[in-house]
């Protein structure tokens, strides 16, 4: 045994241990709090139907979401390792299940990288018009796709890539930097927008039954209000100074934080300018700030959401690696997956992959948007409700592992989230649902995700057994787990 933990050790490969908790928080809330709040909002108020019904759909949205990142208080500073969602279903119930996790994981956070590439060239699109019609090269269901737009949209993708070879400290402190960057704008502009706020722009407060107007809304929300679980995949890289309890708190407060803004930024374009005003436009919060009189803060404001999807982007990107990156170094897809930079610390082969699928995205443009955003929100439940169960298995069968914080609410919120996933999936899968994937279209594009992952699967690293699998990837955590003769 002693010879195969040296071995072990002497695979595994190290990541930089360098992030901060400002850093998670960064991660965190950049990653969930990007540009829907300024170009969805008038979108919201249409679907709930006015301003009070839209506030309880975000209040909904937390009691739904709070359950699912509670288990993330448990399991991050449990198994605080790269691979997040995997590792926890790969020791809960085999190898299997850990590739449906974290293909599932990595497939979201692609989908987001191509979605947040076409944002940003719709961003620049508002502030320059012409960037969407000099240079058309062709049409995909009616939008142009321009040669300034592809350009723009590789330019993001690769340039997020290069900051993240060049190590995760950059990333980092460059995700800290442009979420505190939209946070300060948004915070300047809403002072600016509460001093010509007039409650009587809220009216009517509702025009919709609440129970419609709230459900309507409330399907839509989990793809904005999500993102939160991407520090998971940072915890091996976390800062030695750093508790592993406080980790897990940043998976919490990124969730609360962002849902809070969020509604913020909801009701003061609102208040400012007659709700019903808002519906046709792109940018409500840009629009309402120039219909006040402070037309230089809507244009701060469309930066600051042009900052916004880049930090996003830099979020979902770093998740979207370090799953691969892990899903290979524990032997669930092809080995070269695992090769890190010996100089930057950094998953060279998985940045390049991830690069590559998005840069397709540019060349769709905005016709690909609506089929990415309704399978990636099937593969944030199957993702959320997998570390949730993973929590709640783990209790049972490796009840010696350290617990610096344990899920409050215990086995009884654990099961009311599991029901709440559950029933999200149905409403997603079932055709006659109103929030069903769309047929055949999404439900081809879903089957075909799950065969490319299953695939990945099957040429997988065979080589290394059961037991050198876990020490080479869990460390010194291994000496903890009771290997077991599942199969993986």
């Amino acid at each position: 045994m002693g010879n195969l933990n040296d071995k072990a050790a002497k695979d595994k490969q190290e990541l930089s241990k360098s992030i901060s908790f400002v850093g998670f928080l960064g991660m965190g809330i950049g990653c969930v709090f990007g540009a829907s709040w300024l170009i969805m909002t008038g979108t919201w108020l249409n679907a709930a139907g006015g301003p009070i019904n839209a506030i309880i759909a975000f209040v909904l949205c937390l009691v739904v979401e709070l359950p699912l990142a509670l288990s993330y208080l448990e399991a991050v500073p449990m198994i605080p390792l790269a691979g997040g969602e995997m590792i926890y279903s790969y020791l809960a119930f085999g190898g299997f299940a850990g590739m449906i996790a974290g293909w599932f994981g990595a497939v979201v956070n692609i989908i987001l990288c191509a979605w947040e590439s076409i944002a940003i060239t719709k961003m620049v699109g508002y502030l320059f018009p012409s960037v969407k019609t000099v240079g058309t090269l062709y049409m995909i269901s009616g939008f142009n796709v321009t040669i300034l737009l592809i350009i723009l949209g590789l330019a993001v993708i690769w340039g997020i890539a290069f900051i993240q070879y060049k190590g995760v400290k950059i990333s980092t402190k460059f995700q800290t930097g442009t979420t505190i960057t939209v946070i300060s704008l948004v915070i300047v502009s809403t002072i600016v927008g509460l001093t010509r706020f007039n409650s009587v722009n809220l009216q009517p407060l509702t025009i919709k039954p609440m129970s419609k107007g709230t459900l309507s809304l409330l399907v839509m929300l989990p793809f904005s209000v999500a993102g939160w679980e991407t520090i998971s995949k940072g915890a091996e890289e976390a800062n030695l100074s750093i508790s592993r309890k406080k980790v897990g708190a940043a998976v919490v407060i990124s969730l609360i934080f962002s849902i809070s803004m969020y509604i913020i930024t909801l009701i003061v374009p609102a208040g400012v300018v007659p709700w019903r005003d808002l519906l046709k436009s792109d940018v409500p919060f840009a629009t309402a700030m120039r219909s006040a009189g402070a037309p230089i803060f809507g244009i701060l404001l469309i930066l600051a959401a042009c900052v916004g999807v880049i930090g996003v982007y830099n979020s979902v990107f770093y998740g979207a690696t370090r799953l691969l990156y892990s899903m290979g170094e524990v032997g669930l897809i092809p080995k070269k997956f695992a090769y890190v930079h010996p100089k930057y610390k950094t998953p060279t082969f998985t940045i390049i992959f991830v690069s590559v699928i998005a840069s397709i995205a540019p060349f769709i443009g905005s016709a690909a948007l609506i089929p990415l955003i309704d399978v990636a929100s099937f593969a944030y439940i199957v993702l959320w409700g997998s570390t949730l169960a993973s929590v709640l298995r783990l209790r049972k069968t490796q009840p010696d592992l350290d617990r610096p914080a344990k899920m409050p609410g215990g086995k009884l919120v654990g099961y009311v989230g599991l029901i709440i996933a559950l029933i999200l999936l149905l409403i997603i899968l079932i055709p006659t649902s109103p929030g069903s994937l769309a047929w055949p279209s999404e439900y081809l594009l879903l089957i075909g995700l799950i065969a490319l992952g299953t695939i990945l699967y099957i040429f997988r690293d065979k080589s290394v057994s059961k037991d050198e699998k876990y020490k080479m990837i869990l460390g010194d955590i291994s000496k903890q787990i009771i290997i077991r003769d599942e199969k993986s």
